[in-house]
């Protein structure tokens, strides 16, 4: 594809790369042919379906392919997606048809590197205006699967407030949740550096005083000991159920289907949501446990059967038949001192 030199397919990759993922950790590779992207993962196949392991790789792969999009449109590149176009080839989880000369700059282009993932315990106000509301329902109805919907209603959040908290709270409860947690996070990079992949420690948002504690609670041993006193319900609390309080928005995502396309799609959305709140100056921390830890294979990874039946009868409760996939609080607060890096986009070529 002569329209798409080497500097070109970087630039386009290192956007895709900053999008987010739960663990920050991509695992895809990219192979240009002729003018399709094909993009494999570095697995065999992505995790078994109905399960949240599968959820969390679909929304991921989908706000990677909305930032490669917004990428590619700067230099005129349309860029057409299609979710595993082959059953027989697993890893082969996206083809990306790249159109030049057919799509206008996207300005949310300018956005992709200045997105971050803010965990502050305070997010201050004012509440979004219905001009910017606007402004992120349109990002949303790009996709017509997805529903943007907003907790305003006090009574109508405090019911989903207490499906979120235990969710977080089963976080520290449950070991195969816990690892899965901290497995994450790299202690070994001190809590005043980044690191390419990974969550490092001082992107959490953990107040000075309780980070000596918060790095022996990765322990399970520790954390089990201390759950006795009641460990996990403060830190469900911390995790979730205060900073959702303090927040002067939070807002979710649902879909008719649980299917890999409207996931994939939710991904999409969101991303879009996040850097149109970027390009308003706010700033966004992803909560989607409450929502994941619901579906119905999650009983099958780790999430304790009523823990699962509790909270996917609560949604019900709540929503009827939508079914939540992506929750998020949103507002004002300063920029965190350390942010997650990403490795370079060279590393994510995939060559022959």
């Amino acid at each position: 594809m002569s329209q798409l030199d080497q500097d070109t397919l970087r630039f386009i990759l290192e956007g895709a790369i900053l999008a987010p993922s739960a663990d920050n950790h991509h695992r895809v590779r990219f192979r240009l042919d002729h003018d399709t992207l094909r993009v494999t993962y570095t697995e065999p196949k992505l995790p078994p379906p109905a399960g949240y392991n599968r959820a969390l790789a679909l929304m991921s792969l989908g706000a990677l392919v909305e930032n490669l999009t917004i990428t590619a449109s700067r230099f005129g590149i349309r860029a057409v997606p299609l979710l595993l176009p082959d059953p027989n080839q697993p890893d082969w989880v996206l083809s990306i048809h790249l159109k030049p000369d057919q799509t206008v700059a996207d300005p949310l282009w300018e956005m992709i590197p200045l997105r971050h993932t803010n965990r502050r315990v305070y997010f201050r106000g004012p509440r979004i205006a219905h001009a910017e509301q606007a402004e992120l329902d349109s990002a949303a109805q790009l996709f017509p699967d997805c529903q943007l919907n907003w907790l305003d209603d006090s009574a109508i959040r405090n019911q989903i407030l207490r499906l979120m908290r235990r969710a977080e709270t089963e976080r520290f409860r449950t070991r195969v949740l816990h690892e899965e947690l901290f497995s994450a996070i790299h202690f070994e990079t001190g809590w005043h550096a980044s690191c390419p992949e990974g969550l490092p420690p001082g992107a959490l948002g953990v107040e000075p005083l309780l980070r000596p504690v918060f790095a022996l609670l990765r322990h399970w041993p520790v954390m089990r000991l201390t759950n006795l006193l009641g460990a996990h319900y403060m830190m469900g609390w911390r995790a979730c159920d205060l900073p959702c309080r303090l927040a002067p928005n939070l807002g979710f995502l649902t879909v008719k289907n649980a299917d890999d396309q409207s996931i994939f799609d939710v991904g999409r959305a969101f991303q879009r949501i996040w850097l149109t709140a970027t390009s308003q100056g706010r700033v966004l921390q992803p909560m989607p446990a409450s929502a994941i830890f619901a579906l119905q294979g999650a009983s099958k990874e780790g999430v304790p059967v009523d823990t699962q039946r509790s909270l996917a009868d609560g949604w019900r409760t709540a929503l009827g038949e939508a079914i939540p996939l992506m929750l998020f609080r949103m507002g004002f607060a300063k920029p965190i001192p350390i942010v997650a890096g990403r490795g370079r986009a060279e590393g994510y070529i995939k060559n022959g």
